[in-house]
């Protein structure tokens, strides 16, 4: 039986879900998101997500590597002029390998 509240989708499916949720468009802005993983090893979940949104041009990579403090990976991840898909958020709230993540919003 499944959580309540939890995705059923991780980093583990092969494609990301197309959304029936309607894109909103927010001209001349973009929102971001910061995502901390658990571990170093961001090579499997940056492939994963740059595979997921290869084809989604609003989806831009911005910077990966390994943070300073703790050496854990970080993924950062803009979409242009339109609003994170809402299960992405929910994927990175309810992924295990995710120990936190940033949304933001700025001015293009």
């Amino acid at each position: 039986m499944q959580e309540m509240g939890l995705v059923p989708y991780s980093f583990s499916i092969a494609e990301y879900p197309r959304s029936q949720q309607q894109v909103l468009t927010i001209p001349g802005q973009t929102q971001g998101v910061s995502i901390t993983l658990a571990s170093p090893d961001f090579q499997f979940i940056l492939n994963k997500i740059t595979g997921w949104f290869r084809d989604r041009d609003e989806v831009e990579l911005v910077d990966h590597g390994i943070t300073d403090k703790l050496g854990l990976g970080y993924i950062i991840l803009e979409w242009n002029e339109c609003e994170i898909d809402q299960l992405f958020l929910a994927i990175l709230r309810d992924e295990e390998a995710v120990e936190d993540y940033t949304v933001y919003a700025r001015d293009l």
